[in-house]
C-alpha cells in the first residue's frame, strides 16, 4: 500500500460514516449534496507529486452549472471543479480567501516517500477535514445560498 492509498481509504471511511449521513452523495474526489434549492459540492485535489491534498468547495442552484461556453453540468455531475467562483479551500486561517495544502507525507522527489505513516496518521487528516467542512463549508453554503435567493 502507497500513502496515497492510505490516505484515500481514510477519506473514504470518514466519507462513509460522516458526509454520507449528511446527505452527499459521489465518490472521491467529487461530492455532492443535493436540496430543493442548491447543491453543495466537494472536490479533493491531490498535488501531482504526492504527499498533499487540498478541498475545494463550491455551491450552485438545483439543477445545475451551466459553463461560460454553454456547456451544462447536470445535478448529478456537477462538481466543485466546474464553478468558477467562489471556490475556496478547506483549512485556511483566512477562509474563504488563501490557500491550504493537506500533508500526509513527502513529495515523490523526497526521501521517505514510499514509507507509510501509522493509519491514525491519516485518519487524523480525514477527521481534521470533516471539522473544516462543519466549520468552514456549512456556512459558506448557506451564505452562498442567501445571496443568491
Amino acid at each position: 500500500m502507497t500513502p496515497r492509498e492510505a490516505m484515500n481509504g481514510a477519506l473514504k471511511d470518514a466519507i462513509a460514516h460522516h458526509l454520507r449521513p449528511q446527505g452527499f452523495t459521489g465518490s472521491l474526489p467529487h461530492l455532492r449534496r443535493r436540496s430543493d434549492t442548491q447543491i453543495c459540492l466537494i472536490s479533493f485535489q491531490f498535488f501531482s507529486a504526492g504527499g498533499s491534498f487540498v478541498v475545494e468547495i463550491a455551491e450552485c442552484g438545483p439543477d445545475g452549472f451551466t459553463t461560460s461556453w454553454g456547456e451544462h453540468k447536470p445535478p448529478n455531475k456537477v462538481t466543485a471543479q466546474d464553478i468558477p467562483a467562489p471556490r475556496p479551500r478547506l483549512g485556511t486561517t483566512a477562509f474563504p480567501h488563501g490557500d491550504h495544502w493537506f500533508v500526509f507525507g513527502p513529495r515523490n522527489y523526497e526521501p521517505g516517500t514510499a514509507k507509510l505513516q501509522p493509519h491514525t496518521t491519516y485518519q487524523a487528516l480525514a477527521h481534521e477535514v470533516l471539522r473544516f467542512v462543519e466549520s468552514q463549508a456549512e456556512p459558506f453554503w448557506k451564505q452562498q445560498l442567501s445571496a443568491r435567493m
